[in-house]
């Protein structure tokens, strides 16, 4: 099948009829894309634009207000979830946040309506751990 080759190599003498270089494996085929389709990228953008608005807004507000920031860190240390849900709905806010809270900090959840297409989660901590 395959021209006899010589081998001198002092261990093996014996020639052998094999090709002298193959590939262990096949070569890997190019994996093709599929084509690019940005709607749904789009929309994903422009609902986390409204969110992200809806969050600086609860942010600036809770910057600017240390009465307002208190009376969320008091309500949420004391597990009163309707109180601090009072408070965010009182910022006036297109999308309202899902909150949970911990004794250290605070997180908000906002979705955006209808499909899930975005998500945005801020994590707001209020101590700071010495180990």
């Amino acid at each position: 099948m395959y021209p006899t080759r010589f081998n001198p190599s002092p261990i093996c003498p014996y020639p052998y009829t094999y090709p002298i270089y193959c590939h262990p494996y096949p070569p890997i085929p190019i994996r093709s894309f599929p084509p690019v389709n940005p709607d749904q990228f789009i929309q994903s953008a422009k609902a986390m634009e409204v969110l992200m608005n809806s969050a600086s807004k609860l942010l600036d507000k809770m910057a600017k207000s240390r009465e307002y920031s208190y009376n969320i860190m008091t309500a949420a240390q004391e597990s009163n979830q309707t109180k601090v849900n009072q408070l965010i709905d009182s910022a006036n806010l297109n999308n309202h946040p899902k909150v949970t809270y911990t004794p250290d900090g605070l997180t908000l959840n906002f979705q955006s309506a209808g499909d899930q297409s975005a998500n945005l989660s801020l994590k707001l901590k209020w101590t700071t751990m010495q180990m």
